[in-house]
């Protein structure tokens, strides 16, 4: 297994006139990258390596850091070779969003390391391309990256950290064990289908994981995550920070019930990775 490479994060307490989070900026580029590796980490997760010399000055430093991953599409090149069509990049912005057979997804970036490559934690389904392809994913295809466009760098100095996932967070969940100081308490809850969706999580001290499971209801029907964050006590503004990674319904009732809390923006920072019946959801939109 890939070992996680250590992170960039900020130690310095904001205060009242600086964000919580902070932002980085980097610049936009498109790489063309090609599978080196594929393990097996669930019943439903396999670990992604891509490599190339695109990765030439690739940069990610936050725990929740994406790219977007442009995927072949269904049918052949003329010339036999998979059908991959990239974005574009000009001045800084993509300029080709509506070109036949760009196939994107996003995904969080699990680790990098200029040694071993980019590294994606992908989940495996049937109802979607991404999914599907990461089944049956293998060295040598290759796979389009746009981004990271910058990265957001939340605090490292609280004393208790909420962290709530379903799969398409459990990535970014990971990089928060890794970079989270080890005298921080750690309350984490992960929504999976079954026992056979756990992943092997770092080991930390003061860390509670708590795995969730729908039990074969279909993703994005249940309140799993909400109920749990509902259930912990002690919330302290300037003391805790929450994060969520998951779909938009849960992470929208997670934020209210903070925020009902007494809980602000310096308290929390979280987004919908993606909303039911809705492919390629824009998690920069407001209903994110």
């Amino acid at each position: 297994m890939t070992a996680p490479t250590a992170r960039a994060v900020s130690t310095t307490p904001a205060t009242a006139a600086e964000p919580a989070v902070r932002r980085i900026g980097h610049p936009l580029v498109a790489r063309r990258l090609e599978v080196t590796q594929v393990e097996e980490l669930s019943r439903s997760m396999r670990r992604i390596t891509l490599d190339g010399p695109d990765l030439a000055g690739f940069v990610a430093l936050g725990p929740a850091d994406h790219v977007k991953v442009f995927f072949p599409g269904p049918l052949p090149a003329l010339d036999g070779h998979e059908n991959l069509a990239l974005p574009v990049v000009e001045d800084g912005r993509w300029v080709n969003h509506g070109a036949p057979g760009l196939l994107h997804r996003d995904y969080t970036v699990r680790t990098f390391d200029p040694a071993v490559g980019l590294v994606l934690d992908m989940v495996v389904h049937a109802h979607g391309p991404a999914g599907r392809w990461t089944g049956q994913a293998r060295p040598g295809q290759p796979l389009g990256v746009l981004g990271p466009r910058g990265s957001m760098i939340p605090p490292t100095d609280r004393e208790r950290y909420v962290l709530a996932a379903d799969e398409t967070g459990l990535p970014a969940l990971l990089n928060w064990l890794d970079v989270l100081p080890a005298a921080a308490e750690v309350e984490a809850f992960v929504e999976v289908d079954r026992p056979a969706d756990h992943v092997a999580l770092p080991e930390r001290r003061r860390t509670q994981v708590t795995w969730l499971h729908r039990s074969a209801a279909e993703p994005g029907t249940t309140t799993l995550l909400p109920d749990a964050v509902a259930q912990v006590q002690g919330l302290e503004p300037g003391r805790v920070w929450a994060w969520a990674g998951a779909e938009t319904t849960a992470v929208r009732a997670i934020r209210q019930h903070l925020s009902g809390r007494g809980l602000g923006r310096e308290s929390f920072a979280m987004t919908g990775y993606w909303r039911r019946g809705e492919p390629n959801f824009d998690h920069h939109s407001e209903d994110a």
